[in-house]
């Protein structure tokens, strides 16, 4: 089985419409903790083949609001145990980063040729920081990597760009995005991603 999960009911709600036989969609609910659960119990539940992660992303440019990204890379940007020799971000016991895996990825190319990547980071707050390299900001995905990565599962994640951090009227231009066209980009994605293969 094919385990999609996503955060919020404002991602999914197209989704749930359209839902396929060898498909699970689970809402998680935000935040790395509700998300780790979400994905453990899941896994627990069903026989879980690969996990695809949908949902919206803040990003900082080149990124713009509507991109379409999938991630190459995943790590916390609110963990820091540098003090006693970790990476930033780094969980002991755990690498520094995650990697979406590399037969998913040929998947995902293979719908979507001219799919933009890159790396996200994930957090407990709504990130507004810019930094030098240019990068995704969620409050979930790193945390099913850790999870996936555990449990041995292949993982991608897919996110469309919300909003772009440092943009004018950040906070409006999300929820703006969130009520309008996000839903409808991600069950395009999901039935473009699946549909095909139920046929």
């Amino acid at each position: 089985m094919i385990l999609v999960v996503a955060a919020m009911k404002e991602e999914i709600k197209e989704i749930i419409q359209n839902e396929l036989p060898t498909v699970k969609v689970i809402l998680s609910g935000i935040g790395k903790v509700n998300a780790a659960q979400s994905l453990a119990e899941a896994i627990a539940k069903y026989h879980v083949d690969a996990i695809y992660n949908l949902g919206f992303a803040g990003a900082t440019y080149p990124y713009q609001v509507g991109d379409v990204v999938m991630i190459e890379e995943a790590a916390y940007h609110d963990f820091d145990l540098t003090l006693f020799g970790y990476a930033k971000g780094q969980v002991p016991g755990y690498p520094a980063s995650f990697f979406s895996d590399d037969k998913l990825k040929e998947l995902v190319r293979l719908k979507f040729p001219n799919i933009k990547s890159g790396k996200l980071f994930t957090g407990d707050y709504f990130m507004t920081e810019v930094k030098k390299e240019s990068y995704l900001a969620d409050m979930e995905g790193t945390a099913l990597y850790q999870v996936a990565h555990k449990k041995q599962l292949p993982i991608i994640s897919i996110k469309i760009i919300s909003d772009v951090i440092g943009m004018d009227d950040h906070y409006q231009e999300y929820k703006k995005f969130e009520s309008s066209v996000g839903a409808i980009v991600l069950k395009n994605i999901f039935l473009k991603l699946f549909l095909e293969v139920q046929e």
